[in-house]
């Protein structure tokens, strides 16, 4: 009985350890919150933005429950950059009125259990699409819909 009980210990910390453990450069650790983020000032697309989080071994950031998303936006206004954020929201189907929002991870798709877009957005057409998301600085960081391509530069937030 007291090895059983050993074993339990030893595991127990070792999931506590890892729950712990730093995150590798250049992702951060937010306070309370259970991913490393990077977040890049760098002005580049949405597609763009999409491959340089794979590119270091991550992916646009996901913010699957609001209390997520409010401790990433409560750090971009302690930055005060002013500068919008691509995250991994896309639109699936630009044919819905309000389209069909996913986080997109690792080429899996969940839908939103929440929708905290700012006021008048989602506001693409099928004629325009804005499939990509991001904060938006102007509106306090609440999410917006906005082209994907290289025409809207923006910075962006990495996940792992």
């Amino acid at each position: 009985m007291t090895v059983k009980f050993q074993r339990i210990i030893y595991s127990t910390t070792t999931v506590k350890s890892k729950i712990n453990e730093a995150c590798e450069p250049p992702f951060e650790k937010l306070t309370n919150a259970s991913s490393c983020y990077y977040i890049s000032r760098d002005l580049v697309g949405g597609d763009e933005a999409f491959a340089r989080c794979i590119n270091i071994g991550g992916y646009l950031a996901n913010f699957e429950t609001l209390e997520e998303a409010m401790l990433m936006k409560q750090k971009l206004r302690e930055m005060n950059s002013g500068l919008h954020f691509f995250v991994g929201g896309r639109n699936i189907n630009r044919r819905q009125p309000g389209g069909d929002w996913r986080w997109i991870k690792n080429g899996a798709m969940t839908k939103m259990s929440y929708f905290a877009f700012g006021a008048g957005q989602p506001d693409g057409v099928d004629r325009q699409p804005q499939d990509c998301m991001f904060f938006y600085a102007l509106e306090h960081y609440r999410f917006h819909d906005v082209h994907c391509d290289y025409s809207y530069k923006s910075g962006y937030i990495c996940e792992k």
